[in-house]
C-alpha cells in the first residue's frame, strides 16, 4: 500500500475516533444540562463518572507510549527477549495503583498528588513536589511527542522529518484531549484498545508467514548460530537481567505509582470499587503488549543482518525505525494502517494524560492558591491553555531528545523518593524533617550521579535506580524515626471516620 495512502488513513483514522467522541459527548452534555455545555470539574475529571473498563482502558494506555511501542523496540536490538521485562514491569505500577495510590487519592479528595502531600507536610513540600512531578511529566510528554515524530517518520518513508511528525502529531494530540476533556480521553482509549488488539494479534499471526525462509525456525537459527543466543533469552547476557530488567521493575513501581499522570485516570474513576477492578483490563492490556513490540524489533533486527530488509532513504538505522519498517514493509496494507493508527492512538493516549496532568497540576497547584473564588468555567479555560502551552513547547524539544528509555528512567528516578515520603506519611509519621532529608539526600545524588565523575572515582556501577532506591530506603527510615510528627495521615483519617 503507498505509503500517502496509509498516512491518510491512519489520519483519518484518529480525527474521526477523537472527533466523534467528542461530538458525541458534547452533544450528550447540552442534552443533559439544558443546552449548557459542561465545563470545570467536568473537564479534568470527567466528572468523576468513568466505570472500570474505562478507567482501565486509560490506565493501560496512559503508561503504554512512546517507551513501551518505540523504546522496547529500539532495546531489543541491542538487548534482545529481555527487553519483554520493561513490558511486564509496567504492570506493578498498574496493580499499585488500581489497589493502592489511585484509591487513597480518590479517598482522601484531592486532584493532584502535591495536594496529598501538602495536606501531609504542609504548602512549601507541596509546592516543592509540584515542582518536580511537573518536570518529570513533561519530560514524560517530549518523549511521546517524540514517539509522535518517529511514527509519521516511518510513515513517511523518511518524506516527513522527526521534528515535523512531532508537530503532526503534537496538534493532533492537542486535539485529542482539549474540546471535552477527560471524558473525551476515556472514550477514544476505550476505541483505540479494541482497534489496537485486532491489529496487533494480526501482526501477531502474519509475522511468522512473512519472515523470510523457515520463518521463526530459521529465525532461531540465526542466533544461535551467530553467537547471540543471548537475544532470544527472557533473563538475557549476564548481568542484564539485573541491570535492565529489575531495574526497570523498581523503577516503575516507585516512580509511576505517584505520577499525576498515573493516577489522573483513577481520580476520574465513578467509585473506589471502579478503580480497584480497572486493573483487570489495565495490567493485561498493558502487559501483553510489550511482548509483541518486543518481537518486532527482534524480527527487524534479523531481517537486516540477513539482508532481508533495507530502510528507505532518510530513515534512519535505530531500533524503533527498523522495528516499524518490519510492519510497514512484510505487513498487508490492512494491518499496516490497523497497526500504526493503534500505536499513534496509544501515544496519542499518553499524551493527552500528560498534558491534562500538567494542566490539573497547574490549577490546583498554583492557579487556584491565587484565584480561589475562580468559576468553573475560568478552571477549565486555564487546564486548556496549559494544555496548549505544554504541547507546544514539547513539539519544539521532542527531536533532541536521546534514548527513549534511558531518558525516562532518569525522570522516574527523580520522583522515586515521593513513593517513600507518601506510604511513610500515609501509614507511619508525618514528619516535615523526614520528608525534605528523603527528598533533598535523594535530590542530591541524582545530580552527582548524573553529571559528576563522583560514581567512577567511588567505582560505583549500579544503576541509578539502585542507588536512590538505597538513599531513600536508609535516610528515610533513619530521618522519619528520629524526628516528631503526627501519626499517618491515612491512619488519623481512618479512626476520624470510624473505619478500622
Amino acid at each position: 500500500m503507498n505509503t500517502s495512502v496509509i498516512i491518510a488513513v491512519v489520519i483519518l483514522y484518529e480525527i474521526v475516533s477523537i472527533g466523534g467522541c467528542a461530538l458525541y459527548l458534547k452533544m450528550k452534555e447540552r442534552k443533559n444540562k439544558g443546552g449548557q455545555a459542561a465545563a470545570g470539574d467536568d473537564f479534568s475529571t470527567g466528572g468523576q463518572s468513568m466505570t472500570w473498563p474505562v478507567v482501565g482502558a486509560s490506565l493501560a494506555l496512559s503508561l503504554l507510549g512512546t517507551v513501551k511501542i518505540f523504546g522496547i523496540m529500539q532495546q531489543a536490538i541491542n538487548l534482545g527477549a529481555v527487553v519483554a521485562w520493561f513490558s511486564i514491569a509496567t504492570i506493578f505500577p498498574l496493580i499499585m495503583i488500581s489497589l493502592g495510590t489511585g484509591r487513597w487519592v480518590r479517598r482522601l479528595k484531592v486532584a493532584t498528588m502535591p495536594e496529598l502531600f501538602g495536606k501531609m507536610y504542609g504548602q512549601k513540600i507541596r509546592l516543592f513536589v509540584c515542582a518536580v512531578i511537573a518536570l518529570q511529566t513533561f519530560v514524560i510528554l517530549t518523549i511521546e511527542t517524540q514517539g509522535l515524530g518517529t511514527v509519521f517518520n516511518a510513515l513517511s518513508a523518511g518524506k516527513v522529518s522527526v521534528a515535523m511528525g512531532a508537530i503532526i502529531g503534537g496538534i493532533i494530540g492537542i486535539f485529542y484531549v482539549i474540546i471535552a476533556g477527560m471524558k473525551e480521553v476515556g472514550m477514544v482509549n476505550v476505541v483505540n484498545v479494541i482497534v489496537m488488539y485486532v491489529g496487533l494479534i494480526a501482526a501477531a499471526i502474519i509475522l511468522g508467514h512473512v519472515l523470510p525462509g523457515n520463518g521463526w525456525s530459521d529465525f532461531e537459527a540465526y542466533f544461535m548460530s551467530s553467537g547471540q543466543e543471548h537475544m532470544l533469552n527472557f533473563f538475557g547476557a549476564p548481568g542484564v537481567f539485573f541491570s535492565f530488567a529489575l531495574n526497570n521493575i523498581l523503577a516503575l513501581l516507585c516512580a509511576q505509582s505517584v505520577s499525576q499522570m498515573g493516577v489522573q485516570s483513577a481520580i476520574a474513576a465513578r467509585s473506589e470499587k471502579d478503580i480497584k477492578r480497572a486493573v483487570l483490563v489495565s495490567a493485561p492490556v498493558n502487559g501483553i503488549f510489550g511482548l509483541i513490540t518486543m518481537t518486532m524489533g527482534l524480527a527487524g533486527k534479523y531481517m537486516v543482518e540477513t539482508g532481508n530488509l533495507s530502510l528507505p532513504e532518510g530513515v534512519k538505522a535505530t531500533g524503533q525505525a527498523i522495528g516499524t519498517q518490519v510492519i510497514i514493509q512484510m505487513m498487508p496494507g490492512w494491518v499496516v494502517c490497523l497497526l500504526l493508527a493503534a500505536f499513534l492512538g496509544a501515544i496519542l493516549s499518553t499524551f493527552a494524560i500528560t498534558t491534562m496532568a500538567l494542566g490539573s497540576i497547574f490549577l490546583n497547584n498554583i492557579y487556584i492558591l491565587k484565584h480561589r473564588d475562580a468559576s468553573e468555567k475560568q478552571k477549565t479555560m486555564v487546564v486548556r491553555i496549559m494544555i496548549v502551552i505544554t504541547g507546544v513547547v514539547a513539539m519544539a524539544i521532542a527531536s533532541k531528545l536521546p534514548n527513549i528509555i534511558n531518558s525516562a528512567n532518569w525522570s522516574f528516578a527523580w520522583i522515586t523518593p515521593l513513593f517513600f515520603t507518601l506510604v511513610f506519611g500515609l501509614f507511619w509519621k508525618q514528619s516535615r524533617v523526614g520528608a525534605v532529608a528523603t527528598m533533598g539526600v535523594s535530590w542530591i545524588v541524582i545530580l552527582l550521579y548524573t553529571f559528576t565523575p563522583l560514581p567512577s572515582v567511588l567505582g560505583i556501577t549500579l544503576p541509578l535506580i539502585y542507588i536512590v532506591l538505597i538513599v531513600c530506603i536508609v535516610v528515610g527510615v533513619i530521618s522519619y524515626a528520629v524526628t516528631k510528627g503526627e501519626r499517618g495521615y491515612m491512619i488519623l483519617w481512618k479512626e476520624e471516620h470510624g473505619i478500622r
